[in-house]
């Protein structure tokens, strides 16, 4: 895609297979479960057509099935219609899909405003300011009612300026600085910060703004602050780092960057921010993401239930339109004058320094470095999804079927740790967590009487893990690299290259590889007895969020009672040719060149060394550096 008509075309193309879906109360699009009612569940999928139909509209284009859009919004604010939606409660499905009925009323309200009767657009205005009498929960939430309010003072109506008011208060609660909001004391730093305070924010700026211009002004400020730091999580090709909850929202992830367009925000220059967005969306549409009808599933790079949120239904997919946001502009506006340009010059390492992420680039992928920050609620996978030592955008990250076989609990990325009866725990929550230039840490504790520090290193391509293990009692360990797809397109299977290295029987290090034509995965071994056997883990089906089918190299040992110092070097991508350096401990035929190496001094100090040997960090049990 490069033109606006374009960007256009997909998003009918994305709309068309939904027409025959709908029903009195909204959209039947699956009969998979959240939990809310499925009653709620079809007025959700209704809904989240509106974040790309509004934009439409507003754009001056049409959809075949408005009418039908508006019709449903009729009867489902009808107390007197057998569709009515139902009042409210706290905390309810309902008051989140408020919001795209708010942007629609105000950005196109000769389509969703005008064509009611002055008894519908009453009802309609009682039905909203539910919102504004209802508890909400204390994250994300509170800018529902703010746009809702919004909506109010663009038309006309009364608003109950305390409730208003209480959600701006929230809301600043949850900013910490520097671009970031954490989503709620309970929350986390993740793809609620772009897609859902920024994007927020930003559409109150550009529709409410001229009347509150120092809020305007600080929300403007925040994306300009953040812009920078979430640029670099994308490729050149349209992929991103998956993290977090909600993934299934899919490009709703670059929806930040068309809500900076809307708002006339140039974050980036106006070539740059339209290749992101155009790139982003081109992707997705390439991938599996549909059902035999069209409909969008629930996933992420492929239909998969067992990576989905409670609150997941079948219409939720459809939050991916809020990145069609920049269709509301005019053809005149500078965005659609310019070519689509490039991603700019980014570094190879960049700090998060709010999270304590590290985001490391390569020709190969782009790398999210965890410290481990687990949410204050039960989220589905929140292990998965908040706490790996890595994600990647090439490579995804793994979730689990359960606790039971390594098979089984997706342990790429991360030190997994059993008592030897089959039953492994992960990384969850952590604590004192801080990061520095290219390194984040976190302490974390998977029985009372075990504790690990956990630093992870970026080199690039590469990464070092080093874990500090005090333990009362002995341990089966297996760390895992990157998982990679055991399959290609529809091709026949092929044999995978393995290699397995135990350092009880070989001098060189321990290590463990697989590199199949289209990708590799590997993991070296650099801990002080190297006594780590090398292992290859496949994955049961649809735990990697990108790849139905997953292959992992891992290292295995014991852990005794005491002190134990576990290091490892992990890196993925395209497969190299054999090292020609005799020296190196080098991976065999998956990688070129030498891996990381570290030394480690007699106080403890780890320093870690980069392929050339250049000191990038030392590690000390006090002090990072």
């Amino acid at each position: 895609m490069v033109t606006r008509e374009d960007l256009q075309e997909s998003l009918q193309e994305i709309l068309a297979p939904v027409i025959s879906h709908f029903e009195g109360t909204g959209l039947h699009l699956g009969n998979s479960g959240a939990h809310y009612a499925p009653r709620i569940a079809r007025m959700e999928g209704w809904s989240r057509l509106l974040w790309g139909l509004a934009p439409l509209a507003a754009g001056g284009s049409t959809w075949s099935a408005m009418d039908q859009e508006v019709d449903v919004l009729r009867r489902g604010t009808d107390p007197s219609s057998p569709d009515y939606w139902g009042i409210p409660g706290d905390c309810d499905q309902r008051l989140v899909e408020m919001a795209a009925i708010a942007l629609s009323l105000m950005i196109a309200p000769a389509q969703f405003w005008d064509p009611l009767s002055d008894e519908e657009k009453k009802r309609l205005y009682q039905w909203l300011s539910f919102i504004e009498v209802r508890e909400l929960p204390a994250n994300n939430w509170h800018f529902f009612r703010v746009l809702v309010c919004a909506a109010f003072r663009s038309l006309g109506l009364p608003v109950n300026e305390a409730a208003e008011t209480a959600s701006f208060a929230l809301i600043e609660s949850c900013y910490r600085g520097d671009g970031w909001y954490m989503d709620g004391n309970n929350g986390n730093y993740d793809l609620y910060n772009p897609f859902g305070f920024h994007f927020y924010g930003l559409v109150y700026a550009k529709l409410i703004g001229k009347a509150f211009p120092e809020r305007a002004a600080k929300y403007i400020e925040r994306a300009r602050l953040f812009a920078p730091q979430y640029t670099v999580w994308f490729r050149e090709d349209g992929s991103m780092v998956p993290y977090g909850r909600s993934l299934t929202y899919r490009f709703a992830s670059v929806s930040f960057f068309s809500a900076c367009v809307f708002a006339d925000l140039e974050v980036l220059p106006w070539g740059v921010l339209k290749g992101i967005i155009l790139r982003t969306i081109d992707w997705w549409l390439t991938q599996p993401i549909r059902n035999p009808d069209g409909i969008l599933s629930v996933g992420f790079a492929y239909p998969n239930l067992v990576m989905a949120e409670q609150y997941n239904s079948p219409g939720s997919p459809y939050w991916a339109l809020k990145s069609y946001l920049v269709l509301a502009l005019p053809a005149s506006h500078p965005f659609w004058q310019v070519s689509v340009e490039s991603l700019p010059t980014l570094p190879e390492t960049t700090r998060l320094a709010v999270p304590g992420y590290i985001i490391s680039r390569s020709t190969d992928d782009v790398q999210l470095l965890c410290p481990g920050r687990y949410p204050g609620w039960e989220a589905v996978q929140s292990a998965a999804k908040y706490c790996k030592f890595a994600y990647s955008a090439r490579f995804g990250f793994s979730v689990s079927h359960g606790a039971w076989s390594l098979e089984k609990a997706g342990g790429d990325s991360m030190l997994m740790l059993s008592e030897g009866d089959g039953y492994w725990r992960e990384r969850r929550h952590t604590t004192d967590q801080c990061s520095g230039p290219n390194w984040t840490y976190g302490r974390w504790f998977p029985w009372k009487d075990v504790e690990i520090q956990t630093t992870l290193v970026a080199l690039g391509c590469w990464h070092v893990r080093i874990h500090r293990i005090k333990s009362a009692r002995i341990l089966e360990s297996a760390e895992g690299g990157f998982s990679i797809p055991r399959y290609h397109s529809f091709d026949l299977p092929v044999t995978p290259e393995i290699r397995c290295e135990s350092a009880l029987e070989i001098r060189s290090a321990a290590s463990s590889s697989i590199a199949y034509p289209w990708a590799a995965s590997a993991i070296v071994d650099l801990s002080p007895e190297k006594k780590r056997a090398g292992d290859i883990v496949m994955m049961e089906p649809n735990l990697n969020i990108l790849e139905t089918s997953g292959a992992v190299p891992v290292l295995r040992c014991t852990i005794p009672r005491g002190l134990t110092l576990l290091v490892c070097a992990v890196r993925a991508g395209t497969p190299g040719s054999e090292s020609t350096d005799p020296g190196s401990e080098s991976t065999g035929a998956v990688f070129p060149g030498p891996v990381p190496q570290i030394k480690i001094a007699r106080d403890g100090t780890v320093t870690v060394m980069d392929q050339s040997g250049r000191v990038v960090a030392e590690i000390s049990q006090g002090e990072t550096k």
